[in-house]
Formats: structure tokens, sequence, C-alpha cells
């Protein structure tokens, strides 16, 4: 058996949720602003001084860059919150490219979205969202980090974010937006957001180098409300996921010595042979998973686009548990979390 068949078969024995994090990779689900490219945005990009004659300095260039910045990611967090669609996606990864039916819905303050597959082997997931705190820090099924003011203001310490111009996305038009991570442990993004609606049309997970390891892009895109019965399940073996893990003041047994700036633990599950630990900058995410689990030996790590799962093992007393890190993580920094875990004291 080989590690990716090992690793996967460890983690549908921890954990639904994560399975769909690791089948889904929700695109970008920060939606946002429209943001019309402002005078000051065309003079900096091509050096010409405004009609009064002086050139603006370059401290004043980049803060009305900045706050058109952040007026874009607030219109995107409003949107993914409240807006409801539909719509054809493509999902590129791995060398592939399947297609996705998408219905986003809100029902009584919950974001309620159903993804099916229209390519490939029948799959389709329903996944509900309510729990604000959750929202606030961050769950493995979402990038919730620009969902308030302090979602913001965290995301920001840990990726600088750049408007790189303008494109068109499913017949309408986009602002594209670049969060670039301040350091290599953590991906890079880019969005396209719609100019309109702050809606997230496309996205792309970047490695450092700058080789785009996921797509997510709209091909067609409704805006109109959506109905109950679009977001009912249309396959028998559907996956209904329940809302988002909740953040309770649960206590864990363990912790990690060393975690990548900007990453705090969000939620904790205890799992019937351990438990399951997750963290967030607001944007991506990772899961411990610390189990018991006496038939499984092997250590090492299995990619898939830019979701990365290392397993290693950690002994306490004469007992073995076995430490498993999933997310959309550089593998060397998986590896890294993977050996900081110990008990706590």
């Amino acid at each position: 058996m080989n590690m990716a068949n090992l690793i996967s078969r460890n983690i549908r024995k921890a954990n639904s949720s994560l399975l769909a994090f690791l089948l889904l990779a929700t695109p970008f689900a920060v939606p946002g602003v429209s943001a019309q490219s402002t005078d000051a945005d065309r003079e900096a990009a091509t050096g010409d001084a405004p009609a009064g004659g002086q050139k603006p300095s370059a401290s004043q260039v980049a803060s009305e860059s900045a706050a058109v910045t952040r007026a874009l990611l607030a219109k995107l967090a409003q949107a993914v919150a409240s807006l409801e669609y539909r719509g054809l996606a493509t999902f590129e990864h791995v060398g592939s490219m399947e297609t996705l039916e998408v219905v986003h819905g809100i029902r009584d303050g919950e974001q309620v979205e159903r993804i099916r597959y229209l390519t490939g082997s029948p799959r389709e997931m329903v996944t509900r969202s309510g729990d604000r705190q959750c929202h606030r820090d961050g769950t493995p099924l979402s990038r919730p980090g620009l969902h308030s003011a302090a979602g913001l203001q965290d995301v920001q310490s840990n990726y600088l974010f750049l408007i790189r111009g303008e494109e068109r996305i499913a017949d309408r038009e986009a602002v594209v937006l670049e969060a670039r991570p301040r350091d290599l442990h953590r991906f890079g993004m880019v969005i396209s957001v719609d100019k309109e609606t702050g809606l997230p049309l496309k996205s792309m997970l970047v490695a450092p180098a700058g080789r785009v390891l996921e797509r997510f892009q709209f091909v067609e895109l409704d805006l109109a409300p959506v109905t109950d019965s679009e977001l009912q399940p249309r396959s028998p073996s559907v996956r209904e996921e329940p809302s988002a893990i909740a953040c309770a003041d649960a206590e864990s047994r363990w912790r990690l010595g060393w975690a990548p700036d900007g990453f705090k633990p969000v939620a904790v599950q205890t799992l019937a042979d351990g438990q399951m630990l997750v963290f967030s900058d607001g944007l991506s995410a990772f899961t411990v998973f610390v189990q018991q689990l006496p038939d499984m030996n092997y250590k090492g790590r299995a990619v898939r686009g830019a979701t990365v799962a290392y397993m290693d093992h950690i002994d306490v007393g004469e007992s073995r548990y076995t430490v498993t890190v999933v997310g959309e993580i550089p593998d060397n920094t998986a590896q890294l979390v993977a050996k900081a875990v110990t008990e706590k004291r």
C-alpha cells in the first residue's frame, strides 16, 4: 500500500469533514468589493502626474492603494457572507480539470453550499457553516479571515495584498487581487473579485516559486435568489457536513511547540481514538490529528495539489501516537509542525 493510500485511510478514520477539505478545496471563500481603478492607481501605474501638476509622493500612492485594497477586501467579505448564487466552475489541480455545479444559499444566517462534480466519478456534498466565532478565526473548509474587521487585520499581518489589474471571468469584469505571504510557511493566493458584487470569480493557490497549485474558476454565474429545492442533494450518495466545528473552549491534551507566525488554534475535537486540532491564519489552515493507531507505522508525506498530508509518531510513556498534519501549507512546514507536537504538562 502506498503512502497516499495509507494517509487517506487514516484521514477517513479520523474525520469526514477533512475529507471534504481534501476533496473540494473550497474556492477562496472571502468575496469582496466593487473597486474601480482610481486616478491615483492609474497615475502610479503610468508614472503620470495629476492634472494639478505635482506628482504624488510614493507614500501617498501607497496609502491610497492600501485604502482601495481594504475597501475591496471588505466588500469581498460582505459578498461571501450575504449573497446567493449558483453557477458552473472548473477546478484544476494535480494535472487534471474537473467541472463542478455550485449552489450557495443563506438560510437563517447560515451559509449552505451544495457542490456536485459533473465530471469523473459522481460526487456531491452539502456543507453548512454558521458559527460566527469559527468564521472570525477560521475552519478548514473556508477562508474566514476576511469575514470581519478583526479577521482582516489578522490576515493582513501575514499577507501583503496587492491589486494586480483587471480581467474578465464568466462574462463579468473582475479586479485581480494578490495575497502575497510574508514568509515561506504558507502559499500565496490570487483572487479575481467581481467588480459589481465582490464575489470571488477565480482563485489560485500559488507556490513560492510562482507555480499554480490549484485553480478554481467560474464559467457561468447566476445571482438570482436560490430556492430551497436547489440546495437539496441530487444524488443518493451525497455527503452532508454539519455546521462548522464549534470553536468551543475544548481542552486539548496536546500542544505545538512551534507553529508558523499567525496560525492560531481555532477548534479542538475529540475523536474515538484521539484528538483533532485545527489551526488557521485566516486564509490557510492545517489540521493536526493525534491518534492511537496500532497498525499505522508509516512515516512520510503525500501531496495532492496544494494539500499535503505528513505522518509521524510520538511516544508518550509506553504509548505510541500517530501524528498526521493535513493542510494547504508547504510540505516542509507540515513536517516541522508534526515534529513540534508535544503533550501538555
